[in-house]
């Protein structure tokens, strides 16, 4: 158990690090949107584009 104390930090940094990942990939989606399609509700493009920036 002595071995995961000094871990802990990276489990912090990793935790944080996946948490912010999961709040900016949604906003990606809309941001995207608005710059290539603005106005509209529907943009395949940005959706392609969206799902290749999640993929890399």
């Amino acid at each position: 158990m002595e071995f995961f104390n000094g871990l802990r930090h990276l489990f912090v940094c990793v935790f944080l690090v996946s948490c912010i990942g999961f709040m900016v990939m949604p906003a990606m989606t809309d941001v995207t949107m608005e710059a290539l399609c603005p106005g509209r509700d529907d943009c395949a493009l940005a959706i392609y584009l969206t799902g290749f920036q999640q993929a890399v």
